[in-house]
């Protein structure tokens, strides 16, 4: 009887739906109205799906439609962020008028279909093709004047001096989505220790961005733990996020913040390998490297994008397939921030050598991975280090 009952109240929903769809579609229709299917719970398809589909808009990649996002306050990963959205499109917060609406988002026709940009299709451009054709315009975002001052406030409460510059720092940790299954995508705070200080001695500071739930870093120099300040707010993990030097993070959406108010970003033990490169066209990224249990060896780069181990997405995959994924050293994850820092400097150098390792990376993608066609570069001395697998 419970089982009956069940499927008696799908065929309900499902008739009050296709009700909904009849009603709102001839208005849709007539306003050329699209309701955006962006997963506003994580904050990193907030930040990068709007973007990409506000680009391909501007570049005339899509047609132009009115644009309404649903985000009941609740599901939204960070309001402030999707205030500054609200420019663009249309957002509907009611909890009430979302629910009724999100059939919309579901309809093929009603719904401009983002699914993570992850490749290009037929009617629809990729990430990387957008973000690629973009290059050299102005970022969408860029903070208002009243935010401007609420960061320069911020900082000079967290210690930080009025005219230093600064790095956000973010390694992803158990307590953001315990039971996601993804494990693979965390990493140690305690690694980023060298690239810390690098940054430091180099005259900036560093902000250690995240949530509560992560552990405490050593005490530092320069180093501020704001995670565990009383000044975080979703406000400004935007606010600061939107005005670092560059962002050194991970396989995390909060990077992601920085590359839609145009900041550039340093992603550091990226996995699965085929989502390797960040945004941005002077964004560094380097992967974690894939270890075969059975053989007892790290495997080739070809031999990982060549296979399903490429774009594998949850710890089980990965168990199954008797591999385990390698965190970055320390000096990996130092050496490709110092890269960063070179380059906004003016003074990064590249060897024909580097040149020849970078394009033999690259040849090795292919659609199916998230980062293929991406003008980010992999990490140069990551590449130098581990000529190797790419034999």
């Amino acid at each position: 009887m419970a089982k009956r009952g069940g499927i008696g109240r799908r065929i309900r929903k499902a008739v009050r739906d296709l009700l909904i769809v009849a009603l709102v579609y001839p208005v849709c229709w007539l306003f050329k109205i699209r309701f955006l299917n962006v997963h506003v719970v994580r904050i990193g398809h907030l930040a990068v799906d709007t973007d990409c589909y506000l680009k391909a808009g501007k570049l005339g990649l899509r047609p132009d439609y009115r644009t309404v996002l649903l985000a009941p306050p609740d599901r939204v990963a960070n309001a402030c962020l999707l205030d500054y959205w609200a420019q663009y499109l249309k957002v509907v917060r009611s909890p009430v008028l979302c629910g009724l609406l999100k059939p919309l988002t579901r309809h093929r026709n009603t719904r401009y279909d983002v699914s993570d940009y992850t490749m290009p299709l037929a009617d629809r451009a990729g990430a990387y093709e957008i973000q690629n054709a973009y290059a050299g315009r102005a970022p969408l975002l860029s903070l208002t004047a009243e935010d401007r001052t609420r960061c320069s406030t911020l900082l000079r409460k967290l210690g930080v001096p009025g005219d230093a510059w600064f790095v956000c720092v973010h390694a992803r940790e158990d307590g953001y989505a315990p039971h996601e299954g993804q494990w693979y995508r965390n990493s140690e705070i305690a690694d980023y220790s060298l690239a810390m200080r690098a940054i430091v001695d180099r005259g900036g500071w560093v902000i250690r961005m995240g949530d509560p739930t992560m552990k405490p870093i050593a005490e530092a120099d320069h180093v501020i733990d704001y995670v565990h300040s009383t000044l975080r707010s979703e406000h400004a993990d935007v606010i600061l996020a939107a005005s670092c030097r560059f962002f050194l993070g991970c396989t995390s959406g909060l990077y992601c913040v920085s590359h839609v108010f145009g900041k550039p970003s340093v992603t550091v033990n990226k996995a699965p390998l085929g989502f390797v490169l960040p945004h941005g066209p002077n964004d560094i990224g380097i992967p974690k490297l894939v270890w075969s249990i059975k053989e007892e060896r790290q495997l080739h780069f070809e031999e990982v994008l060549g296979s399903e181990l490429g774009i594998l997405r949850y710890d089980y995959q990965f168990d199954a397939a008797g591999v385990r994924m390698v965190d970055n050293d320390p000096e990996d994850i130092e050496e490709a921030a110092r890269e960063m820092l070179d380059w906004l400097d003016g003074r990064s150098v590249y060897t024909d050598r580097d040149r020849e390792l970078q394009e033999k990376f690259k040849s090795l993608m292919n659609p199916a991975h998230y980062s293929y066609g991406s003008l980010s570069r992999v990490g140069r001395d990551f590449l130098r280090k581990h000529a190797a697998l790419l034999e």
